[in-house]
């Protein structure tokens, strides 16, 4: 096909006058306030971590970074909203489980955690806790089985909803133990752990800050560490690992990811300012009083962590027998 001169001169113009002026705006990155959207309430752990590494950013560019909380749909919401979102850096989504579950839990998802977005780094881990309410005759996570297997469909496991670690997280132990326990959802923690010390739910995971209180007044009983090492929130917590699940090891991550498109220098940019935050004392304090543990992860490796996610919550939710939405 032939370019006539009208098609050459556009083309320089594009070259001259365009090309140029991107260059100029991922050179002045960031010069308006940017948007990192929270899936979950105002208050929940995921928006106290977010906070704690956009301040620091924040700081970093001598900028705003504004966070905007849109819960619903377990994620989902605010999910699709950051993917259709314009791929310029000013809009970023905070990311955990339901980011990688909601592929294989939600059969209209408008938005792929792969195809979508482009990882910019892991923020932290927070270390959970298998816990039992202390009126349960059980020490240990082998006695917890035997008691399950004696009282098939008695005991109860409590969730903050579909395709939370919690939910997922314990249907991968029931599976591998064998043992047939039933799922109650909550909306969100408050309630769930009040239940949970009054004995009317039976077992459940919960962060290191939501167990802390209700171990030190007596009302539950740690049981294992439901990550790949102990725990320096509570070190003499055997690890699942150590009491024969290893499989069933499922920290929670939380993460940053914009949407696809955006220009490479603009994602170097922000993923250098979340590298320094978390190279911060201060955000490392921070973080590690709120219950999770710092864990910087270059983006390839983050990438990688997000596509296993999604190949392992996809086997659970299979296994599981547990319906889409």
């Amino acid at each position: 096909m032939k370019i006539g001169r009208v098609g050459v001169v556009i083309g320089a113009w594009l070259t001259f006058f365009v090309l140029p002026s991107l260059a100029v705006a991922q050179d002045s990155f960031p010069d308006h306030p940017i948007r990192l959207i929270n899936p979950y309430s105002v208050g929940s752990v995921a928006d106290v971590f977010g906070r704690i590494v956009a301040q620091n950013m924040a700081v970093q560019w001598k900028g705003t970074i504004l966070t905007e909380s849109k819960s619903g749909g377990n994620g989902s919401i605010a999910a699709e909203e950051v993917a259709h979102a314009a791929p310029d850096g000013y809009t970023w989504l905070l990311v955990t489980t339901f980011f990688t579950a909601s592929p294989s839990l939600n059969v209209s998802l408008h938005w792929d955690p792969v195809r979508d977005f482009i990882p910019i780094g892991q923020i932290c881990r927070a270390p959970n806790f298998f816990v039992v309410p202390t009126t349960l005759p059980v020490k240990n996570v082998a006695e917890y089985v035997a008691l399950a297997k004696a009282k098939p469909g008695k005991l109860n496991y409590s969730h903050p909803g579909k395709g939370s670690t919690g939910h997922l997280g314990f249907e991968l132990f029931k599976r591998l133990a064998g043992i047939d326990v039933t799922g109650i959802g909550y909306r969100g923690y408050p309630q769930m752990v009040a239940d949970i010390s009054s004995g009317l739910i039976t077992s459940t995971f919960l962060s290191a800050n939501q167990a802390l209180a209700q171990v030190q007044t007596g009302t539950i009983r740690i049981i294992g560490a439901i990550n790949d090492g102990r725990s320096k929130y509570f070190p003499d917590v055997p690890t699942m690992a150590e009491q024969g699940y290893a499989e069933a090891q499922v920290t929670p991550w939380f993460g940053i990811v914009v949407p696809a498109g955006t220009p490479g220098p603009i994602v170097d940019r922000i993923s250098k300012a979340l590298d320094t935050a978390l190279a911060s004392a201060d955000v490392q304090h921070k973080l590690d009083i709120a219950g999770c543990e710092p864990k910087v992860a270059p983006r390839a490796e983050f990438a990688g962590i997000i596509k296993a996610d999604v190949a392992l919550w996809a086997k659970v939710v299979k296994e599981a027998g547990i319906p889409p939405d």
